[in-house]
C-alpha cells in the first residue's frame, strides 16, 4: 500500500461514520474531595500511658492520683486472690483535638499484680479475663459474678463539670443499668453513652440520665492482658460546652473531670471514685501536626499583580480552589495579607473551572511591604484549624494609585468604596462593617450662632496627602481665653 493510500485510511478511521454513535469530548470525572487532616485526636490502643503521653506538653493532660482518690475496698477472704480492682482507677489522662473538635479521655489503672501490665478494666477478680469468675473466688463467694462486655451492673466512665462546682452536666461510658433484652439477644452487649449526668450532691457518681448520641465518638474497650485500659470520647466537644454553659470554648475554658467504676455483683469488693480535678483546655490542646495547605492564589491579576500600600485602593486575591482544597473551608477571621484583613469576601465559579474561587478584598494602605518587586503572602486557618500559607509575586510601586488609569479607578474615594456597591447590594454580608460603600454626604452642617463668627470661618480645600507622599498638617483652632485685670 503506497503511503497516500495508508494517510487516506488513516483519515477516514478518523472521520464519524453518518448516523454512527458521537464521540465525548469530554468526559465526566468524579473526582474524590481529599481530606487534609491527619491523624488529628488520640489513637486509641487500650494503653492510657502510650496513647495519651505524659510528654506530650501542650497536648495531655494528666490527673494524678490523690488521697481523695477511693478505691476500691476488697474482703479479706478474697484479697490473697483477687489483689486489685478491674475498677479501680489510677489516674485519668485528657486530650482535646481542635481539628476534629474530639474530648478524649483516658482512665488509667494500677498493675495487677496477678499477671504483666495494668488490671483489665471491668475484670472484677483479676483473673485476667473481664468476663469470667475464677474458681477459688466463687467458692468462697458463690454469688460473686462477672459478666462480659460491660454486662449486669457492671459500670465504669468519667463524669465533667463544666462550671466548676462540684456537680457533673454530663457523664461518659457505661451506665450500670443493663441493655434490655431484645428478640434476638437476650443479654445484648452495653453501648457506651454518652449522657447528661443527674444532679447528685459533690462527691457522688452521678447517674446517667438522658442519651445524648450525636455526642458520642470512638471507645476503646477490650479484654485483653496487652490492651486493658478503658478510652472514649466526646465529639463535637465545643458545641456541648456551648450547650451547657452558653459560652464559647476557647484555650482559656477550664473543665473539671472525675472517674468512677464499679459493680454491685462483685461481692466483697466496694466501688471506684476519683474526685474531680481542673482541666485547662489549653494544656489539653492538642498541636497541629498536619502541613500547611498551599492553595494556588492571584494576587490584582487585572492590574498585571501591580499594586500600591501608599494608598487605599483595593487589592484582590483570588484563592483557587482544587481537588484536594475547598476554598469554602477557609474561616474568613483568619485571613490576613502581609497584617491586612480583608475588608470584603465572596465566592465565585469561574468560566471552565470546575472549582470554586474565594476572592478577599484588602484595602492597600493596610499591606506592610515594601516597595518594588517582592512577595505576599496570603495566610489564613480553615475552620477545623488546619493552617492555609500561601504567596505570589507582586510589584508595590508607590503612589502609583494616583496615576489616572485602572488603579485610579479603584482607590479611596473619601474612605468609600463604589466598586463594592454592586457586592453589598446583592450580598450585604460579604462587605465588612466600618467599610461603607455608601457615597458621603454632599454637604457638611456647621453650627454657628452669629453673623460674626460666619464672617471668621475659613474652609480649605487643600489635599492633605500631597504627591510626593508628605502629610499637610490640619491645623487645629486655638482657644482663646479673656483675662480680668
Amino acid at each position: 500500500m503506497s503511503l497516500f493510500a495508508r494517510l487516506l485510511q488513516a483519515v477516514r478511521s478518523w472521520r464519524r461514520r453518518r448516523g454512527g454513535p458521537k464521540t465525548v469530548r469530554f468526559a465526566g470525572i468524579a473526582m474524590e474531595q481529599l481530606d487534609h487532616r491527619q491523624l488529628l485526636s488520640v489513637n486509641f490502643t487500650g494503653n492510657v500511658p502510650i496513647d495519651f503521653p505524659a510528654t506530650q506538653v501542650p497536648g495531655v493532660v494528666v490527673l494524678p492520683d490523690t488521697p481523695l482518690v477511693t478505691h476500691p475496698s476488697i474482703s479479706p477472704a478474697i484479697l490473697p486472690i483477687v489483689k486489685v480492682s478491674g475498677f479501680d482507677i489510677s489516674g485519668i489522662r485528657v486530650s482535646y483535638s481542635p481539628f476534629d473538635d474530639t474530648l478524649s479521655i483516658g482512665l488509667d489503672q494500677p498493675q495487677s499484680l496477678n499477671h504483666p501490665g495494668e488490671v483489665i478494666a471491668g475484670d472484677s477478680d483479676n483473673n485476667g479475663n473481664s468476663g469470667t469468675v475464677n474458681p477459688a473466688v466463687a467458692a468462697i463467694f458463690p454469688s460473686f459474678m462477672d459478666p462480659p462486655d460491660w454486662g449486669g451492673t457492671k459500670y465504669m466512665g468519667a463524669f465533667i463539670d463544666f462550671t466548676g462546682s462540684g456537680v457533673a452536666q454530663i457523664v461518659a461510658g457505661f451506665s450500670p443499668v443493663p441493655p434490655a433484652p431484645t428478640a434476638t439477644d437476650p443479654s445484648p452487649p452495653k453501648p457506651y453513652e454518652v449522657a447528661l449526668a443527674i444532679p447528685v450532691s459533690p462527691g457522688t457518681t452521678p447517674p446517667f440520665g438522658t442519651e445524648l448520641p450525636q455526642f458520642e465518638g470512638n471507645v476503646y474497650t477490650n479484654n485483653s492482658i496487652a490492651h486493658p485500659n478503658l478510652e472514649f470520647s466526646i465529639k463535637d466537644f465545643s458545641q456541648l460546652y456551648e450547650e451547657e454553659t452558653g459560652k464559647t470554648l476557647n484555650a482559656s475554658s477550664v473543665i473539671h473531670i472525675g472517674g468512677f467504676g464499679g459493680s454491685a455483683q462483685d461481692t466483697g469488693i466496694g466501688e471506684a471514685f476519683f474526685p474531680e480535678q481542673p482541666v485547662s483546655i489549653g494544656a489539653a490542646q492538642l498541636p497541629n501536626t498536619c502541613p500547611p495547605a498551599s492553595p494556588p492564589i492571584l494576587i490584582n491579576p487585572h492590574e498585571h499583580r501591580v499594586i500600591d500600600t501608599s494608598h487605599r485602593d483595593l487589592v484582590r486575591v483570588y484563592v483557587e480552589g482544587t481537588s484536594g482544597f475547598d476554598v469554602t473551608s477557609i474561616n474568613p477571621a483568619t485571613v490576613s495579607l502581609d497584617g491586612a484583613s480583608p475588608i470584603a469576601e465572596f465566592t465565585r465559579h469561574f468560566p471552565h473551572s470546575e472549582f470554586p474561587v474565594e476572592t478577599f478584598v484588602f484595602v492597600g494602605s493596610d499591606i506592610h511591604l515594601p516597595a518594588g518587586y517582592t512577595t505576599a503572602t496570603f495566610t489564613a486557618q480553615t475552620y477545623s484549624g488546619q493552617q492555609i500559607t500561601s504567596s505570589k509575586q507582586v510589584l508595590n510601586i508607590p503612589f502609583s494609585a494616583k496615576v489616572p488609569g485602572r488603579l485610579h479607578s479603584l482607590m479611596d474615594k473619601g474612605t468609600v468604596y463604589p466598586g463594592l456597591r454592586g457586592l453589598e447590594r446583592t450580598s450585604p454580608g460579604s462587605v465588612n462593617l466600618g467599610n461603607t460603600t455608601q457615597p458621603l454626604p454632599a454637604s457638611v452642617k456647621v453650627n454657628l450662632t452669629s453673623r460674626a463668627a460666619i464672617r471668621d470661618l475659613r474652609v480649605s480645600y487643600r489635599d492633605q496627602v500631597s504627591t510626593t507622599g508628605t502629610t499637610t498638617p490640619v491645623a487645629l483652632p486655638r482657644t482663646v481665653v479673656s483675662l480680668a485685670r
